[in-house]
């Protein structure tokens, strides 16, 4: 006997409202062993809310039937979509692979309009295009091999280098939602604000949210954007992509500016954040070569002059904030010139001596937007009143000291080398230690570790100051001195360079509080000084009354190695020095196996 619910017979509902089967026409369902998983059409809503399986008949199924309700279908339902996530990696592999047709490829002719994909949440034109939808089912079912970018190589059918074509701002950045960017914008200023104070935050969303911005500004974004993501780990699929974007956007803007006046505060800042990132993520050449084209155009604003009588204050007549923005972009810039120049021995860019520009504000006045006058560099130096200033102009101090060391010991070499005596040597290195030791303390009794060890850029000015120690210590090494007199001092300084080292050992441990994606950019130079001072001290097995104990400097030996070896993976310094160490000098020490 054959059951209500029959495959030969189905249920029908007649005009009165009775419920009658009758024989199916035409040919039956398949039976068990030949039945398909779906049925053609669509369920009704009462089945998919109660994740029933619907027998999709018409005008109503035996579920709605049963429950004597109406039976709704809804027509236009979507299809289901790609996983979470999948259409999102199509989209950055989509711009992956144009970027690679654009970077190998002959150049399109010059009559033609250069096309790129749209890939913005909403296109200009959807005429032609594929959806989001049947783009991910076409794609993402096949090999990866089917969209990866290995093309071969064009070049070498070309004697002359393939010149890249001009691409819009919009051109490959759009896929970047909304929500994103203001996730972008937030990580910038909770981690590249504190150590690169160079932007206003009130003036940034001001003029982002306008509907129509300018090239530069949006360099300057794209820039942020890309430091940003080099400061996390959330972003490492595309944190390279923006990048090569944003570089070529900035090289392309400077190529089209024809006149020597033409120059705009956003690319400075762009360049200079740039700049970090290639330190920080790429490698230490070509930050170094992108920090001589940051400091020609900083040259070329004449931001060195802004507080000169006849400088940009007085005749530009801009208003304060815009003015402090100039200002902390040069002594970012000044810092930048010393950390790089003093590491490896190499003469400085921006030079003390033509400066006219005051330091930077407190950053709660910044960002307030209060005006606040503060001295000049050099009657900061000078003076013997310890007055107070911002982390950022403590470090300019500080690196300012260090710099001078560098210009004491290149003239000291060049007097030798000529011959000369150097008769004014120990009046030279005497005030840069006196001035060093009176910044020192003056800095670590003002900010205690209580205020101040949740501040990345203090902390990093504290290591400075005792990495300048160091330095003195190698500069007086590096020469020699044949008096009892001259080599007790040298001994003195070596002592305070040990301690120097340990203490650079004690501020780091502050900075597993702060985090290291928080950390200063260069904190891996002052700890590579730090070592390079402890593991020399070891080596030697020096044993004076007054040293410091071989087991404490074990200790902070190891405690800096397991720092570097921490940030290897967020910071290209630390990776680099610690190459250095493992592979040089000290590649047989223990701690570096």
């Amino acid at each position: 006997m054959l059951s209500w619910l029959s495959p030969e017979y189905q249920i029908v509902d007649d005009s009165s409202g009775t419920v009658k089967r009758r024989k199916r026409k035409g040919p039956t369902l398949p039976t068990m062993s030949g039945r398909s998983r779906q049925q053609p059409g669509s369920a009704c809503e009462e089945c998919r809310k109660r994740k029933l399986r619907c027998d999709r008949q018409v005008p109503r199924c035996a579920t709605c039937v049963e429950a004597g309700i109406t039976c709704e279908v809804n027509p236009h339902r979507q299809p289901r979509g790609p996983k979470k996530g999948d259409l999102k990696a199509l989209r950055s592999r989509i711009v992956a692979l144009e970027r690679c047709l654009m970077d190998q490829q002959s150049p399109l002719p010059s009559s033609g309009d250069t096309s790129t994909v749209d890939l913005s949440e909403d296109g200009p034109t959807r005429g032609n295009s594929v959806s989001d939808e049947e783009l991910s089912f076409s794609m993402l079912n096949e090999p990866p091999s089917a969209y990866d970018c290995g093309l071969p190589d064009f070049s070498q059918f070309s004697e002359e280098p393939t010149p890249k074509p001009e691409i819009s701002p919009t051109s490959t950045v759009n896929f970047i939602p909304e929500l994103m960017r203001a996730d972008l914008d937030q990580l910038y200023f909770d981690r590249v604000q504190p150590i690169l104070p160079i932007l206003h935050q009130g003036r940034y969303f001001a003029w982002c949210r306008q509907p129509s911005t300018e090239e530069h500004y949006t360099c300057l974004q794209y820039a942020m954007w890309t430091l940003a993501m080099a400061m996390s780990t959330q972003f490492e699929h595309m944190r390279e992509m923006l990048y090569t974007e944003t570089r070529h956007m900035l090289e392309a803007q400077d190529l089209r500016e024809q006149g020597m006046g033409i120059a705009y505060v956003e690319q400075a800042q762009a360049w200079l954040l740039i700049t970090f990132y290639e330190f920080l993520r790429t490698n230490y050449r070509r930050g170094w070569i992108s920090a001589g084209r940051t400091f020609r155009l900083i040259q070329l604003l004449r931001l060195h002059d802004i507080d000169s009588p006849n400088g940009g204050a007085a005749i530009s007549g801009q208003d304060w904030i815009t003015l402090e923005v100039k200002r902390r972009i040069f002594w970012v810039a000044y810092c930048l010139d010393r950390f790089i120049s003093v590491r490896n021995e190499w003469p400085l860019t921006l030079h003390e001596e033509v400066i006219c520009t005051r330091l930077p504000s407190a950053e709660a006045d910044f960002q307030r937007g209060q005006p606040t006058q503060v001295c000049f560099l050099s009657e900061a130096i000078t003076s013997d009143n310890t007055e107070q200033f911002s982390p950022l102009a403590e470090c300019v101090i500080l690196v300012t000291i260090c710099g001078r060391a560098l210009s004491h010991s290149q003239v000291s070499t060049i007097e030798r080398i000529y011959g000369n005596e150097p008769l004014d040597f120990w009046q030279r290195h005497e005030w840069l230690d006196a001035t060093l030791t009176k910044r020192t303390e003056s800095l670590s009794l003002r900010y205690s570790a209580a205020s101040g060890g949740g501040d990345p850029m203090l902390l990093f000015t504290l290591m400075v100051s005792q990495a300048t120690v160091i330095y003195l210590c190698k500069i007086l090494e590096s020469l020699a001195w044949e008096t009892d007199e001259y080599r007790d001092a040298v001994i003195n300084y070596q002592e305070r360079a040990i301690w120097a080292g340990r203490e650079i050992a004690r501020l780091v441990r502050d900075y597993e509080g702060v985090g290291y994606f928080k950390a200063h950019i260069f904190l891996p130079v002052a700890i590579f000084l730090g070592l390079e001072r402890l593991i020399a001290h070891r080596n030697t097995h020096n044993t004076g009354p007054n040293w410091p104990q071989g087991g404490s400097t074990d200790a902070a030996i190891e405690g800096l190695l397991e720092v570097l070896r921490n940030m290897q993976s967020l910071n290209s310094l630390a990776s680099y020095h610690l190459h250095i160490l493992e592979s040089g000098a000290f590649a047989e020490m223990s701690p570096l196996s």
